[in-house]
């Protein structure tokens, strides 16, 4: 441990609980040294595999600091792969559009982050997705809102920082592409950024964040990470965040303590302010230091950003715990996983009302290899290696097979080579057969056997009784040996897929696209499928199976993950549409409990689906940018604002989603402190409403046509009603003056929009604001 050449003999009045950690921080400062202070500035990685940490103060108390990825869950891919829980992803957060969802998710991430031993986790993300194709949309709870992204993120930072653990908000600022993420310069005006890209940041300010780390982006031509107009004018003073910024992994050009930078992560050494043992200044800091360039009150500043978010954690008051090598998942965890994946998945159409389906005696065609290896999340910092995958294919089966659906063995469909399928073992010692497939035939013979694994090259066959717990394991092959339901298709043949499903009732076909840090996608199109002998992409098998489906009556039902945006072209071919996002590991139950209806649908789209690509209408010097520029001439017009002011028909509209049953609303009053209105259940089953509250400015404001600005979960049994109210603020009726740096409330007739979308207004009227 570091620290000082002397331990500390006196009473340590930083240690008293019932002082505020304001004051907690300024008695410990008070008492540390220039070398302990400039040594909370430099991370490191020398309590690998956490991916940074900064070594704690045995002299003071001081506790080490250990981060890690990342805002999917604990990220420990290559050393203890499967000992965390894989939650759903930032943007599925994001469209639960629940505040409490969002803060059981933090909530949970964290419990496990302490497990592990860390007390930073390097989430959530925040940014708003200005282009859809960036490779780490996936990551950021805002989808294309900024009010949105205000509202979710504040609430996952109280869940986060709510069990112990310090969150960082993450990437200061406009890290909205993975193109030339290094070198890119974002050119956005200030207007812009205060009203679309801050916001999200506020919230999590609002919620009291203890760090956020800055992007490899320039802004305006100057680094994220040495930019003092975005970091210390606008962050800390504008804004008022009391926390400290980190930089990104390898993120720093200089030692920019002056202009907002208080702590440098592995990658660089701008931010070691430390002699060597001879006194010698070999890095930047310490030569800013010693010519005076950097003063004392500026190094205080910075160690008390740091020290006061520890103290509030509770970091000094509770011993280190947990280990990197635990296994911290839970029944709990994987309960939250579900729920929260039930909650993100948006039913966008339900023709027919094809959804919820009933009972188990339906025949049921499974399409898809996304069905039986589905992804679950996303690549980069942000992926998690989880100990399974509720695949939905092994989800349907046992739906299905619990009410006795089917008789004859099926074995072969699917086969897992190189997996193994944990759990208890019927039979000790193992079977002895030839192959493969005579396992799968003992298993199918077998009353309480689901599932089998087979030892490739041998002869030991175990069989087992359930088959939810599969990972990678060399030299095994496992697979499945059911009742003969639901018929199973992979997709690989798109004739044969497509005469499977026409014989159904009903056809789910399973499809997916994924992203990850460090390149964005080069198309909105669905791509999973695609493989030598097979269709060029899932939404030609999707096409292909819904033609034959069209002919012989069977209902199609498309679930479809992805990491933001996607096409549809199929959509008026197909009876129900359900996008997934990045569900995580609990995939296949969570999507079982919404296509049955144990699970009514919730969720809402967080961002726009367009009708075709590049809708919103960007050129080059947009994105990716010309000459390492991405000029934000959109301004204030991202995402539906553009679709609303160029009056465009999307695909489905932002704020989209579908329940099983309907609404109606009436009686509205509004005022400037909000609107009400009455909100009934007009259908036949519960439901669960999100009405959603859009403003349109005065015209001489100069704003989008409608803006978020409200919205609320409301459930509600069939035939009942409920008073809803949706407050609004100053801010809410204000415009960020650029001429005095300033929000500034705008006079006039302003327009409240309720309804069930952007695009489903339901009720209108109007206030005046004088």
């Amino acid at each position: 441990m570091v620290v000082g050449a002397l331990a500390f003999s006196g009473l340590r009045p930083w240690m008293t609980k019932s002082d505020p950690p304001e004051k907690r921080a300024q008695l410990l400062l008070a008492e540390m040294t220039q070398f302990e202070k400039l040594h909370l500035f430099a991370g490191n990685n020398t309590m690998a595999p956490y991916v940074g940490a900064v070594t704690g103060n045995d002299r003071l108390g001081i506790p080490a600091l250990t981060l890690n990825d990342g805002p999917q869950g604990f990220r420990d891919n290559d050393k203890h792969p499967g000992t965390s829980t894989q939650m759903p992803s930032g943007l599925s957060v994001g469209a639960t559009w629940d505040p409490a969802m969002a803060e059981l998710w933090g909530k949970t991430m964290a419990e496990e982050f302490l497990g592990k031993g860390s007390n930073v986790q390097l989430g959530p993300g925040l940014c708003v997705a200005r282009v859809p194709y960036n490779g780490r949309n996936f990551e950021y709870v805002s989808g294309e809102d900024p009010f949105l992204g205000f509202v979710i993120g504040g609430a996952s930072i109280n869940g986060i920082q709510g069990a112990g653990v310090i969150a960082n908000a993450k990437h200061w600022v406009n890290n909205n592409q993975e193109t030339n993420r290094t070198t890119q310069s974002a050119d956005v005006d200030e207007r812009t950024q205060f009203e679309i890209y801050y916001p999200p940041f506020e919230g999590a300010i609002k919620a009291k964040v203890g760090s956020v780390m800055c992007s490899y982006n320039k802004i305006r031509s100057k680094w994220s990470c040495e930019n003092p107009e975005t970091l210390k004018r606008d962050l800390k003073e504008r804004l008022g965040f009391d926390g400290w910024v980190m930089s990104d992994w390898g993120a720093t050009h200089s030692a920019s303590i002056n202009a907002g930078l208080d702590q440098e992560m592995p990658g660089g050494s701008k931010m070691t302010g430390i002699p060597d043992d001879q006194g010698i200044c070999r890095h930047e800091l310490c030569t800013a230091i010693q010519n005076g360039s950097v003063t004392n009150a500026t190094i205080d500043d910075s160690a008390l950003r740091i020290l006061t978010p520890m103290f509030r954690m509770g970091l000094f008051d509770r011993k280190p715990s947990g280990s990197i090598s635990a296994n911290v998942t839970s029944p709990e965890h994987t309960a939250a996983a579900r729920k929260i994946a039930s909650a993100s998945m948006v039913l966008l159409k339900n023709e027919g009302a094809t959804l919820p389906l009933a009972g188990s005696s339906i025949n049921v065609a499974v399409i898809g290899s996304q069905a039986a290896v589905p992804v679950t999340g996303g690549g980069g910092s942000g992926s998690v290696a989880p100990a399974y995958v509720a695949a939905p294919l092994d989800s349907i089966r046992r739906k299905l097979e619990s009410a006795g659906c089917g008789s004859a063995a099926s074995c072969g469909e699917p086969e897992y080579p190189n997996y193994d399928i944990s759990g208890h073992d019927l039979m000790e010692p193992p079977l002895q057969v030839d192959n493969a497939s005579a396992c799968c035939a003992a298993c199918g013979s077998h009353a309480g056997c689901v599932a089998y694994s087979f030892a490739t090259g041998g002869t030991s066959c175990w069989l087992k009784s359930s088959a939810s717990s599969r990972s990678a394991a060399t030299g095994r092959t496992s697979g499945l040996a059911r009742k003969g339901c639901p018929a199973y298709n992979d997709g690989k043949d798109v004739s044969s897929a497509a005469a499977t499903a026409a014989e159904a009732d009903v056809a789910i076909i399973f499809a997916s696209t994924k992203s990850g840090e460090g390149q964005d996608r080069t198309s909105l199109q669905l791509m999973e499928g695609w493989n030598a002998k097979g269709p060029p992409d899932d939404d030609a098998l999707i096409t292909t199976v819904a033609a034959a489906c069209n002919k012989s009556g069977t209902r199609v039902i498309v679930v479809a993950v992805s990491p933001g945006a996607i096409l549809t072209p199929w959509r008026d071919s197909v009876h129900s549409i359900i996008a997934a996002f990045m569900p995580g590991q609990e995939y296949g139950n969570a999507i079982v409990d919404l296509l049955w209806g144990t699970t009514p649908p919730t969720a809402r789209l967080p961002m726009t689906f367009p009708a075709h690509e590049n809708q919103w209408k960007f050129g080059t010097s947009q994105w990716p940018g010309i000459q390492d520029h991405s000029n934000y001439t959109e301004g204030l017009l991202v995402g539906y604002r553009y679709y609303d002011a160029l009056k465009l028909q999307p695909a489905f509209p932002f704020g989209h989603g579908l329940s099983f049953t309907s609404f109606s609303y009436s009686n509205l009053h509004v005022s400037t402190s909000g609107v009400t209105f009455t909100l009934t259940n007009t259908g036949d089953r519960d439901g669960t409403e999100v009405p959603q509250l859009y403003l349109s400015f005065p015209a001489v404001a100069g704003e989008p046509p409608m803006q978020l600005k409200g919205f609320q979960q409301i459930s509600l049994s069939k035939g009942s009603s409920a008073t809803v109210s949706l407050p609004l603020d100053e801010r809410a009726i204000s415009i960020y003056d650029v001429g005095i740096h300033a929000w500034k409330v705008q006079p006039g007739t302003f327009q409240a929009n309720v309804g069930a979308s952007s695009r489903d207004i339901r009720l209108t009227g109007s206030f005046d604001v004088h």
